[in-house]
């Protein structure tokens, strides 16, 4: 990222930080965005940012009370000082917060997985060692308490602004399957008995999934059907106050995505279902949407034919992401929010943001018009990729809690209605009541997706 923050970059940062305090014209006339990296000999009265037009060098990074800096201008160990009359910023903050907040890393980045998703090994967070910090939030909190002192000598004040009370709390659900007793169910265990896919279960447990698989497929009526549990979520839900958000995802030709479409009665009737619990439906946009206009526009508007409500939120399966195609489809589409943006790999931030944010189309120099809602944390995340297990889980998940009520800001739970195995995962289903139970005593904010959104609207 080569050169200084040109003004819409930089209207861009304080569109985001005017979430948490109030810019009006009588304090930014203060502002000065200094390119010379010298002294300001004849301003007075000024909040002067030193801008950085050097690129990205991991090696030059320098950290203040444990805060990284990734545009520094100087040996300075101070984030800012009041000098005279003027509130000096000592390093390029604002490049620091363009740079994680808008998602560049990622753009015309060719280091994908095996899913092509922007892996969490290559970020800079993980090469920091801040995945589990909102390090934007914690810069925006650095220049609101600069911009008070200097505010202070004037007996001006800095009014802060909250999008939550405590803290806002998002739980959601992707529904990938409905059905678990299936015959691809029963060709794969045999696969796995074979050998020729890998299998988590022992040969014992193989077998009695088999077994169990077969005589399900022979009954005509009364089958069972773990993944059909929607009442269940919803009294686990009800027990704590909570409502929630499923985001539904349609199958396609050759099977790859889910195992039902949208026009099934026992599908439409769950959508009613789902809205007379006041909860939100959303899409699940398909792999082969993340990049195609055509199919994400047929899925969503399959989704809109047959659910009650117009549809305004998105997840994208299996966490796929481009920047800023992705983006740019559900712009276009008036999406109001996406809630796809975390590492499936590593929970955390990965846009070191707690709050709701927009993103940037850098080929047109300009913020998008969609809110993501971030990710903080998937269930596969914890047991499948990170190999936790309930006791090793919990402590990770408050310590993120507690990192974003210092700021007020949202935390984003996504747990699959499928994602109760205990033969696989011993105590989940315990794990997930105790979860459900610890944030109900943290005091959040229970919301949707689509009051988020309106809620940023009004901010």
């Amino acid at each position: 990222m080569e050169g200084f923050l040109n003004n819409k970059q930089i209207e861009y940062i304080l569109y985001h930080l005017n979430l948490s305090v109030e810019l009006n014209e009588t304090i930014r006339q203060y502002f000065l965005f200094n390119k010379s990296n010298k002294p300001q000999e004849n301003q007075f009265n000024k909040i002067i940012f030193n801008l950085s037009s050097e690129s990205f060098n991991l090696q030059k990074t320098i950290r203040i009370d444990q805060i990284p800096i990734l545009f520094p201008l100087s040996d300075n160990e101070t984030f800012y000082s009041l000098e005279n009359t003027n509130l000096i910023f000592h390093h390029d903050i604002l490049k620091s917060c363009f740079y994680l907040l808008s998602g560049y890393q990622e753009y015309n980045n060719s280091a994908t997985d095996i899913f092509g998703r922007f892996p969490h090994e290559n970020s800079i967070q993980n090469k920091l060692s801040i995945t589990e910090k909102p390090v934007v939030n914690y810069y925006f909190e650095i220049i609101a308490e600069a911009i008070t002192l200097f505010l202070n000598k004037k007996s001006v004040e800095l009014k802060r602004k909250k999008l939550f009370g405590n803290f806002g709390f998002f739980l959601t659900h992707d529904i990938d399957n409905v059905d678990f007793y299936t015959f691809n169910r029963f060709l794969y265990k045999i696969k796995e008995l074979t050998g020729f896919t890998k299998s988590y279960y022992s040969f014992r447990i193989n077998i009695k999934h088999l077994i169990k698989t077969f005589f399900e497929l022979l009954k005509f009526s009364k089958k069972q059907n773990p993944t059909w549990n929607f009442n269940y979520l919803r009294a686990l839900e009800k027990q704590n106050g909570f409502r929630s958000a499923f985001y539904f995802l349609e199958k396609d030709k050759n099977n790859n995505d889910s195992d039902y479409r949208f026009s099934e009665s026992r599908i439409k009737k769950l959508f009613r279902y789902i809205i007379n619990e006041n909860c939100e439906i959303g899409l699940h946009g398909t792999t082969g949407s993340v990049e195609n206009e055509e199919k994400f526009n047929q899925t969503l508007q399959n989704l809109n034919t047959n659910t009650p409500e117009n549809i305004f939120g998105i997840r994208q399966h299996r966490l796929l992401y481009k920047l800023p195609q992705t983006t740019l489809i559900h712009e276009k589409t008036g999406l109001k929010y996406d809630t796809t943006l975390c590492f499936a790999e590593h929970e955390g931030f990965r846009n070191s943001f707690c709050l709701p944010f927009k993103l940037y189309d850098f080929e047109n120099d300009r913020m998008i018009d969609v809110w993501e809602i971030p990710l903080n944390v998937m269930d596969v995340t914890l047991f499948h990729y990170r190999n936790l297990n309930s006791q090793n889980a919990m402590p990770i998940i408050m310590d993120l809690i507690h990192e974003i009520k210092k700021f007020n800001g949202i935390f984003t739970l996504l747990w699959h209605n499928d994602f109760f195995d205990e033969d696989r995962y011993p105590g989940v289903t315990d794990f997930y009541k105790t979860l459900l139970n610890f944030i109900k005593t943290e005091d959040p904010e229970n919301v949707l997706g689509n009051e988020i959104a309106d809620k940023c609207l009004g901010n």
